[in-house]
């Protein structure tokens, strides 16, 4: 459910712990955290947290972003990099901090979730400047193979990219 600041000061206790505090919180517990299933748990919460344009502010600057540019570069494991790629509304970051290229390599993961999850980052990360960053061969390649995917969701990500983005019909 989308917020707005005063709904959200409304919401929180007297007492309670504001926002950017708790995602703060949650970061700190990321990165301290050596359970693997907790690390999941922290991460999915923050994806959802990343959804609410309302925390988008907060997301900056506690780190959150950090964390989920650290886990498309370097982790391996599905779960943790489907939640990491929940987050397409923070492209000048990710370009900006060489995400592209390991988001791309997340395109050939064996992984419904996390494909369409890449690709729905990758149509909002296509402007005048990533265009022709996000649109190579290779990539164009991959989503023509990927229209042709049994997974609906996938093939039809796939289309509105080679459509929308390359002009491709």
């Amino acid at each position: 459910m989308f917020s707005n600041k005063s709904q959200l000061k409304r919401r929180t206790p007297e007492n309670g712990i504001d926002r950017e505090n708790f995602l703060s919180l949650l970061v700190d517990e990321y990165l301290n955290s050596t359970l693997y299933d907790a690390k999941c748990q922290v991460l999915a919460n923050l994806a959802n947290f990343a959804y609410d344009p309302v925390n988008y502010v907060y997301i900056r600057d506690v780190g959150v972003l950090d964390i989920f540019l650290y886990v498309i570069k370097n982790e391996t494991n599905t779960q943790l990099l489907h939640f990491a790629t929940a987050d397409p509304l923070n492209a000048d970051y990710i370009l900006r901090n060489s995400g592209l290229k390991p988001l791309l390599a997340l395109l050939r993961i064996n992984n419904t979730d996390i494909v369409t999850d890449t690709i729905t980052t990758l149509i909002y990360l296509s402007n005048q400047q990533t265009k022709s960053k996000i649109t190579i061969p290779e990539v164009v390649q991959i989503m023509q193979d990927l229209k042709m995917s049994e997974s609906g969701n996938l093939a039809n990500l796939a289309t509105i990219f080679l459509q929308d983005i390359c002009g491709i019909y």
